[in-house]
């Protein structure tokens, strides 16, 4: 089963953050994958600090170093294969420069931070699903045992076929249930749907339904050939007016934890599962969700303009507070 090199987690004290350090630790755990724990300091609140108790920088980092080691022991994680990263500055930018200088390939984060409310997504998780050159799970609150029902979207493209192994390989770590869903939009449901304001579609096209069956067959034949016995894992396919609401139904009624899709899709298809789909899917997804970057993505120019200046600032940061390591539980 092919595991990621290097895993980042971005902590910030939340429980959702807590949860992602269980998932991190999961999955790293197979091939002892190295893992990254990283904690941003906004600088309003690193100055009052500061101030409050006539701390220099190093007494400053020194303090949050321990608050970090602390958090992870109380959330019960194994530490052998963890080390720390701490930054003061834009939690974004940092992530990102984080990403690029460990060569990360997969970020790890709560699906919302201690400022949100229960049923948002923090900006900066939002940010890093949209715009991180990584895969970016996003774990939900509570969420700190193993997944047990996973959904794989697909749309037949190749981003897609990478979301199915990638919740092949998450299913069969924690032994989790596995559905691949492909939402089927005629050409009537597309000129129907008003931007998501349709109702379903209550007419089924047979014959449109078991071409893209067919279709569905073929494309995960190769994907699952080598699925272990143990795996249990369904194929379907489903005729619906809007495909975020397509999903969220299925995940709804099969009581999904995890959903996994491609942050890029196909658009010259009838069954489309593109960019601002997976958007509005993990806006409104009630469980956790891991999102796969396409083969080639690249930071946008504008961000790599942005986490350049950071980069210069984290290497002085490194310079004074090298990056402390979690001894061994």
């Amino acid at each position: 089963m092919k595991t990621y090199q290097h895993i980042l987690v971005g902590v910030d004290f939340s429980p959702g953050s807590r949860a992602a350090l269980h998932a991190a630790a999961r999955i790293a755990s197979p091939g002892k994958t190295p893992v990254t724990v990283m904690h941003v300091i906004d600088p309003k609140l690193a100055e009052s600090m500061k101030e409050a108790h006539h701390w220099n920088d190093l007494d400053l980092f020194q303090h949050v170093d321990k608050t970090v080691v602390d958090f992870i022991a109380d959330a019960g994680v194994p530490s052998d294969h963890l080390r720390i990263e701490l930054d003061v500055g834009n939690a974004f930018q940092a992530l990102i420069g984080a990403r690029h200088r460990l060569d990360a390939d997969l970020i790890v984060l709560g699906t919302r931070g201690s400022e949100h409310g229960p049923n948002d997504i923090g900006s900066v998780a939002s940010k890093c699903m949209r715009k991180a050159p990584a895969d970016v799970l996003l774990v939900r609150e509570g969420m700190d045992g193993p997944f047990r029902h996973i959904t794989a979207c697909v749309d037949l493209s190749e981003t897609s076929a990478k979301a199915v192994t990638a919740a092949r390989n998450v299913a069969e770590l924690d032994g989790a249930m596995l559905d691949c869903l492909l939402i089927n939009q005629s050409v009537l449901a597309l000129t129907m749907d008003y931007n998501g304001f349709a109702p379903p579609l209550t007419a089924v096209d047979p014959q449109g339904l078991a071409h893209w069956e067919h279709e569905m067959d073929g494309f995960l034949r190769p994907l699952m050939r080598t699925a272990p016995s143990t795996l249990t894992w369904n194929s379907f396919v489903k005729d619906r007016a809007n495909v975020r609401e397509g999903i969220l139904e299925h995940m709804n009624l099969t009581k999904t934890d995890l959903v996994v899709l491609g942050t890029r899709g196909k658009t010259n298809l009838r069954t489309l599962l593109i960019g601002t789909t997976a958007e509005k899917v993990v806006t409104h997804a009630p469980c956790s969700m891991l999102t796969v970057k396409p083969d080639g993505f690249e930071l946008p120019i504008e961000m790599q303009v942005e986490t350049s200046g950071l980069q210069e600032t984290k290497d002085e940061h490194e310079s004074a507070f090298p990056p402390a390591t979690v001894p061994m539980a």
